[in-house]
């Protein structure tokens, strides 16, 4: 029993650190995803704007 009280201050931790390091990929996925789609729309204008030089 005395083990268990032991480790609750060490498995209390583990899940903030878990909790922290969740939030922060769950970030970085959504920045990254917003990223991609700026850059698709930026070679989009790219490809319009290189189709009206042509012209």
């Amino acid at each position: 029993m005395s083990i268990l009280i032991a480790l609750f201050p060490l498995l209390f931790w583990l899940s903030i650190v878990g909790a922290i390091i969740y939030f922060i990929v769950r970030k970085v996925k959504r920045s990254r995803r917003a990223l991609e789609e700026r850059i698709e729309v930026l070679e989009q204008n790219q490809a319009v704007v290189k189709d009206k030089s042509e012209f």
